[in-house]
């Protein structure tokens, strides 16, 4: 019998005996069987089992950091569990180096606060971090990493107080930095971020982006007449 079947058996006595198997489940490069192996975490803790796991609580938080990114997603995706075994030490991922990882985390931490896993006070005090992923070398990333911004400001992670630096971002040398900042800048009006007006004083930097033949440039022709 293997973990798949104890599971429809519902055999909590095979799945304790055999715990170690139903982790390694949970790195594994198939998304079956890590769906599998979360299914039977899942079904420990809900028939009581939760002390079995606890042991297991750094090995479950190493998962939010792998190197696979859908072992990574689908740990994060699981963030109940890490709340149930009072696991402690999440949120150095969102200062992690590696982008992936950080993305992974910073996508993830309006659930964290939610969940009252990681307060509020230390999301902002730890803010600087997500600087690097606007920037970002990885263009699914920092296209994202801009999409959430907004959704930041709004719930109050970033402030009036963080306008400095993002103007800095407004005058981006890296055109695909730069446009992705004014973009956002128009829904970031609506937020009270920023202002018509401060739009307006950068203008410049959004007219240097219609002078190369590229999609940027249609994007910034459209931005300065939406802005003027």
């Amino acid at each position: 019998m293997d973990i798949k079947n104890a599971l429809e058996r519902k055999d909590i006595k095979y799945l304790i005996r055999y715990i170690r198997s139903v982790l390694n489940l949970l790195k594994s490069k198939d998304r079956l069987e890590r769906e599998v192996g979360w299914k039977a975490i899942d079904f420990l803790i809900e028939t009581g089992n939760v002390n079995e796991l606890v042991q297991y609580r750094n090995y479950l938080r190493s998962l939010l950091w792998h190197r696979l990114q859908g072992v990574r997603d689908d740990a994060w995706k699981h963030l109940h569990v890490y709340k149930i075994l009072q696991t402690k030490g999440i949120e150095r991922a969102l200062t992690a180096q590696s982008d992936k990882i950080k993305w992974s985390a910073w996508s993830n931490v309006l659930n964290l606060v939610q969940l009252g896993m990681v307060p509020k006070e230390h999301i902002r005090s730890v803010r600087y971090a997500y600087w690097r992923l606007l920037r970002s070398i990885y263009p699914t990333i920092r296209k994202k990493a801009w999409r959430l911004f907004v959704k930041l400001v709004h719930e109050g992670i970033f402030d009036s107080s963080d306008k400095h630096r993002f103007s800095e971002l407004l005058k981006s040398n890296k055109a695909n930095v730069r446009i992705l900042a004014w973009r956002t800048a128009f829904m970031l009006v609506k937020e009270n971020f920023i202002s018509v007006d401060e739009l307006k004083a950068n203008i410049g930097y959004l007219e240097e982006l219609t002078m190369q033949q590229s999609k940027v440039k249609k994007v910034a022709e459209k931005l300065i007449k939406d802005l003027t």
